[in-house]
């Protein structure tokens, strides 16, 4: 049998004292034996606590959290409130309300973590890996990731560890050309939040808003850079193999580049489809650029939706002929290394026309499928086939052009080094900006040309050398972040990092 616990043998002890001999002596010798007393304090007793929820407002809830949050974990404040408002039967809706007004985690995050220390599982819920940074399979990617840049460091174009940085050329052949891509969003209404004073007024600090011009660039690692772009007489030849370069798709790129840009709200946006259809703009033109040649390209892009989103899943198909099927057909590796064809749609006969199903395609596959066999089984038995291990839709198109693809691992955009571009640009158009959509146009512009002149690129390509080294010593991301990022930075975020370039002389 377990031992009490201490709050047990706590109220044991004081229900003892309550009851001792010595104990009802005092109490009675210090009792009043006048009436009027002992009718004050029974008035007393039986009188309503009074009510006071309208003179509790959220704005003061809110500032007594914050007051709190000095002291204690979000994340234990938010469960406690959470799981006290669940267990006196408030609504998901209405503790969700609740939560985001006074500036707690949202209710679904709430109940994750009220899950976890519900399971007994204390180290996970103490722990402060809020983002991700340190969970074992990003940390894994993340090891697989330093070690494949770091095993061939000697491939690619570095920059030196100088106060005044130079290139320093690859040692090793066939040398690698490594690019960085990645999205960000103008605002036209965007300010710099450090602003003059005059008098006593002041213009309001505006952050989000206004019209929005989503740009998706390019950074190179390589002398030429740290833009892509070919001359007119590369662009020419290029035409000439790929006339649809100067066909008109909705996307507005800088001439002779795969640097595109979108106005959000009226064109399309980024989506998957859109960056397909930048990066094979992007790979017709590097097979045209004279520097290139005979050099590898790689190309580093963040791990997001719109980057890694594959072709067809085992989830997307139905089991039975006739069901639920994402692609007409499967191109795959066989084991031989033989590219081989899967026609997911009957061609002909009775079914023409019709989806084949899992069961029938796992029987063409000559995969041995018991009878009765279950949808969930099905896709297990499947899952390692060639056929159903796929790959990211953008890496299946690099494939085709002779280019790899390598993914940031998940919540460390700090790795990619242009997230130093966007806040540069950033930093310039807020300074300059008069808030109008047409002026932020020609601020972007300049903003590259300005990053370019200062020659940041090479601080941020020795920065990225240096992260990869700093991982490999086993330092952990909140370090990392505190050496190469600023003292600000924290290791423990909720969302998407800022990354500032307010220490890249490290």
């Amino acid at each position: 049998m377990a031992p009490p616990s201490k709050r047990r043998l706590q109220l044991s002890a004081v229900s003892k004292k309550r009851l001792s001999t010595s104990y009802l002596n005092t109490q009675i010798n210090n009792t009043s034996s006048g009436e009027e007393s002992d009718m004050e304090i029974d008035d007393y007793n039986d009188e309503e606590p009074s009510n006071c929820k309208s003179k509790f407002t959220i704005g003061n809830i809110a500032d007594l959290f914050e007051l709190c949050r000095a002291q204690c974990p979000l994340k234990y404040l938010s469960v406690l409130l959470y799981m006290s408002l669940r267990h006196f039967g408030v609504s998901w809706n209405d503790c969700d309300g609740f939560l985001r007004d006074i500036g707690s985690l949202k209710a679904q995050t709430a109940h994750k973590w009220s899950q976890t220390f519900m399971s007994g599982d204390f180290d996970e819920f103490q722990g402060e890996n809020r983002g991700g940074h340190e969970r074992s399979d990003v940390i894994e990617h993340r090891q697989q990731f330093i070690d494949y840049f770091l095993d061939q460091k000697d491939y690619y174009y570095r920059v030196s560890n100088d106060d005044k940085p130079v290139w320093t050329l690859p040692t090793q052949s066939p040398p690698c050309i490594l690019l960085f891509h990645d999205e960000s969003t103008f605002r036209s209404g965007e300010v710099c939040s450090k602003r003059w004073f005059f008098g006593k007024e002041a213009p309001f600090h505006s952050k989000g808003k206004g019209r929005s011009n989503m740009v998706s660039d390019f950074m190179v690692q390589h002398p030429s850079g740290p833009f892509f772009s070919l001359s007119k007489s590369e662009y020419e030849k290029a035409l000439v193999k790929y006339p649809q370069l100067a066909n008109d798709t909705g996307i507005t790129y800088v001439e002779r580049t795969a640097t595109g840009s979108i106005n959000v709200g009226q064109d399309s946006y980024f989506d998957n489809a859109t960056i397909l259809e930048q990066f094979e703009r992007l790979f017709q033109l590097l097979e045209f650029k004279e520097e290139y040649k005979d050099h590898v390209i790689e190309c580093v892009v963040d791990n997001a939706r719109t980057h890694s989103a594959k072709s067809h899943s085992l989830l997307d198909f139905g089991k039975s002929i006739g069901t639920r099927c994402p692609v007409d057909r499967i191109e795959y590796t066989d084991a031989q290394g033989q590219k081989q064809i899967l026609n997911c749609y009957f061609q002909g006969g009775p079914n023409h026309g019709m989806s084949k199903g899992l069961l029938y395609l796992a029987k063409e596959l000559q995969i041995q499928v018991p009878s009765k066999i279950r949808l969930e089984d099905l896709r297990v038995l499947l899952s390692d086939h060639p056929a159903f291990k796929t790959v990211s839709r953008l890496e299946q198109l690099a494939a085709k052009y002779g280019v790899t693809i390598k993914f940031c691992p998940k919540f460390h955009c700090e790795l990619n080094c242009i997230e130093g571009l966007w806040c540069s640009q950033k930093m310039y158009v807020r300074r300059k900006t008069d808030q109008t959509y047409t002026t932020m146009l020609k601020l972007i512009v300049e903003s590259r040309e300005n990053f370019r002149d200062k020659e940041i690129h090479l601080k941020l390509f020795r920065r990225f050398w240096k992260c990869l080294l700093a991982y490999k010593d086993g330092q952990s991301y909140a370090k990392v972040m505190k050496m190469f990022f600023g003292t600000k930075c924290e290791g423990t975020v909720k969302s998407h990092t800022r990354i500032s370039n307010s220490n890249l002389n490290v």
